[in-house]
């Protein structure tokens, strides 16, 4: 992948929380899962992933994001996805956004790659404590700790989505219409069923909160 060296990208690392305790074919499946959730993602948010996500070590995952701006909405899709999709078990992952320079990443695979972001995530993640599962990094920026508590408080939401909740959700974050997220469940939902999935969810704040970032990262990178 050709690689913009004075541009800013975002690194999503992550692990999946209680892997360990899954059954080793529950364990084999999740690989489908979160490689689904990764090309979901490339189509929602068309040019601001340029590779498939990478899973490793079983249950650690890393996403290169081209448009910081759409960091959150892809962390939260993927999020969603996730428990969207893991009815039973409720699956959830931990996850640092760090943003940064890059110096190289294969073509192969995206857990190969280094620079500031990587270095960023990945520090961000090892340091995470047990009492979240989200975190930003962008050190040196005067918004850097303002933006880490916004999304802390986002992530207090996320922790509590049902099944049904993170499949409004990611309908929610691609732009669809209430009507149109009614038709990803079989049989289809009403309109009022999927309003109240998002308001159970914490969408409405949610959404705010995602605007503010991308504002916020937009004006970082002018």
């Amino acid at each position: 992948m050709k690689i913009k060296r004075d541009k800013l990208y975002a690194v999503l690392t992550g692990d999946i929380v209680g892997f360990s305790k899954l059954s080793v074919e529950r364990r084999r499946l999740l690989h489908d899962t979160m490689r689904q959730g990764s090309l979901a993602a490339q189509k929602a948010f068309a040019g601001a992933i340029p590779l498939e996500a990478d899973v490793f070590r079983g249950d650690s995952w890393q996403l290169l994001v081209a448009d910081i701006a759409a960091s959150l909405e892809v962390g939260l899709f993927l999020r969603a996805y996730l428990r969207a999709h893991s009815e039973t078990e409720k699956l959830d992952t931990r996850m640092a956004i760090g943003i940064g320079t890059v110096d190289f990443v294969p073509d192969d695979r995206v857990s190969k790659g280094d620079g500031q972001a990587y270095r960023h995530s990945g520090l961000a993640l090892e340091k995470m404590t047990r009492a979240g599962t989200m975190c930003f990094r962008f050190p040196n920026w005067e918004l850097e700790e303002s933006m880490d508590v916004m999304i802390h408080l986002i992530d207090v939401s996320a922790q509590n989505w049902s099944s049904r909740q993170a499949l409004a959700v990611t309908g929610a974050i691609r732009g669809l219409k209430q009507e149109e997220i009614g038709n990803l469940w079989k049989p289809p939902i009403s309109q009022q069923s999927v309003n109240r999935h998002l308001q159970r969810a914490g969408w409405f704040a949610v959404e705010k909160a995602i605007q503010f970032y991308k504002q916020q990262l937009m004006k970082a990178v002018k």
